[in-house]
């Protein structure tokens, strides 16, 4: 029995297994391994120095690989305007690391593709790997990442452990009767038979054969999902990039597609931390993208019925999404609608006196300052009314405070009936009210004021256990841009106090004038 004592975190580990693995996987006589021409291509990608002629002269060996580059390059992948006529013009087009790495994908795929297994586990194999490819290369082109064809030929090459276990599974104790339907189910079956499962293995090979440490560094972390320690961002993107895309490609594959489609990519909107991954816009590239890799790699990865299938789920479901973001949106856009209510209603209250319902001393205050200013900047007068109730407090102190309420009220109501719309009345402090007659001069103001004071003498009294109160007022007037020009809104204030009190010295029930 093997030991499963390797078991390590994803951080921790290298690209290798243990000894008594290794040791069964290299003697394998079926472990695969690297032809001449595909070690060729390795050599040359790494050469910083290499031409189009010479990679040219590499993949023109091969006239069939020669072909898939230029059908490559001719496809809806690439989106090239103009139609590629030589393998000449395609790897100037491509870039020769590009078709390096183009060139190598479809050599390692026809240097591996050799049917060992069951037909449909090879088939599905393949189809998963191609589409993990596909997808994995489209979600680095949405995400703007560069070297999209690494992240192919990652996503391509992400299984490949599984072909390795494969070709030593007798060896390793590791047959199963029963197929394993998910992948998920393969990797706990490869964990509680060997303690590593497949991407620790790929890793090992991959490294053994010579390729890039992004490659097997990628081929071991993808079943693992998030941030990861000891890398840099651009790697953590290219790792995402690849441990998602198996998930993806597995919408394809699936039986349940419709109770997929959400949860995947989900997730990997959640892992990928892109918001911007459309459902729709995106199966519908992947789609598009099929029928040519099943050309190109001569398997067929998904029939018509299934793409056009999966494209209305998508669609279904975005439209779900829609009407549930639109219902949302009005919720939400009628919970900030009662709320800006609320708080007009709020900032109104808070300007009013709660008895006398007339603005209060703080929002007084508020309008002298700007009616002082207009007043001031448009040279146009201001008048000011300081009023007091007439023996307030022995009207409390007698009947109570009930109805000193009852006096207050009725005196702020007085006012408000016999004054203009522009005009302005507040209650400044407990029996003291304020005026403001904007564009009323010294003259009219005192008429009006006089006026107002005969029909409340005339006219206003509170009846209490049958006894009439006589209710009267004192007022101190006062005029800005008119007789005087004051310097600031207190000192008009001020002006119009002190003109009050000369007027209750004054006997009382009566305007005084400050000129």
């Amino acid at each position: 029995m093997l030991s499963k004592t390797y078991i390590m975190s994803i951080d921790e580990q290298p690209a290798t297994i243990p000894a008594e693995i290794e040791k069964i996987l290299t003697s394998c006589p079926s472990l695969p391994s690297l032809p001449s021409a595909v070690v060729k291509i390795i050599d040359a990608s790494k050469d910083p120095d290499i031409g189009i002629a010479e990679v040219s002269d590499i993949i023109r060996v091969d006239p069939a690989l020669s072909a898939k580059i230029l059908k490559l390059a001719n496809s809806p992948m690439y989106s090239i305007r103009r139609e590629i006529h030589n393998l000449r013009e395609a790897l100037s087009l491509l870039g020769l690391d590009a078709a390096l790495t183009i060139a190598l994908s479809f050599s390692l795929f026809n240097a591996l593709n050799t049917n060992d297994s069951s037909e449909t586990e090879h088939n599905n194999y393949w189809r998963r790997s191609i589409l993990s490819a596909t997808i994995a290369r489209q979600i680095g082109l949405k995400m703007g990442l560069p070297n999209l064809e690494d992240l192919f030929l990652a996503g391509l090459l992400q299984d490949i452990g599984i072909l390795a276990l494969d070709c030593a599974a007798h060896t390793l104790h590791i047959e199963h009767d029963q197929p394993l339907t998910t992948h998920k189910d393969r990797i706990k079956f490869e964990l509680d038979s060997l303690g590593v499962d497949h991407s620790n293995v790929g890793a090992w090979l991959l490294k053994s054969w010579n390729l890039p440490k992004k490659l097997y560094n990628a081929v071991l972390n993808s079943h693992s999902k998030g941030n990861k320690n000891n890398y840099t961002q651009k790697e953590q993107d290219f790792f995402n990039c690849i441990s998602i895309s198996g998930d993806l490609a597995d919408i394809w594959l699936s039986d349940n597609s419709d109770e997929m489609i959400e949860s995947k990519l989900d997730e990997a909107q959640k892992t990928l931390n892109y918001e911007k991954l459309e459902f729709s816009e995106f199966i519908n590239d992947i789609n598009d993208f099929l029928p040519e890799m099943s050309t190109l790699f001569e398997i067929k990865l998904v029939n018509d019925e299934t793409r056009e299938k999966i494209l209305s789920e998508a669609r279904s479901l975005l439209m779900e999404r829609n009407l549930h973001y639109i219902k949302q949106f009005e919720e939400y856009r009628n919970q900030i609608e009662s709320m800006t209510e609320q708080t007009k209603d709020m900032e109104e209250a808070s300007r009013y006196d709660h008895l006398t319902n007339i603005f209060n001393r703080k929002h007084v205050d508020y309008l002298l300052t700007e009616e002082f200013s207009t007043a001031s900047m448009h040279h146009e007068p201001l008048s000011l009314a300081y009023v007091d109730l007439d023996n307030f407090k022995e009207i409390n102190d007698t009947y109570g405070h009930q109805t000193g309420d009852i006096v207050l009220k009725g005196i702020a109501k007085f006012f408000s009936e016999n004054l203009r719309q522009t005009d302005i009345l507040g209650r400044y402090g407990g029996d003291e009210f304020i005026l403001l007659l904007p564009g009323s001069s010294m003259d009219i103001a005192q008429e009006t004021l006089e006026r107002l004071i005969e029909k409340l003498k005339s006219n206003f009294y509170i009846e209490i256990n049958n006894k009439t109160i006589k209710i009267t007022v004192s007022i101190g007037l006062a005029t800005h841009m008119d007789i005087h020009n004051y310097k600031s809104p207190e000192g008009f204030l001020n002006a119009a106090d002190k003109t009050l009190y000369k007027a209750k010295r004054a006997g009382r029930n009566r305007l005084m004038i400050d000129n």
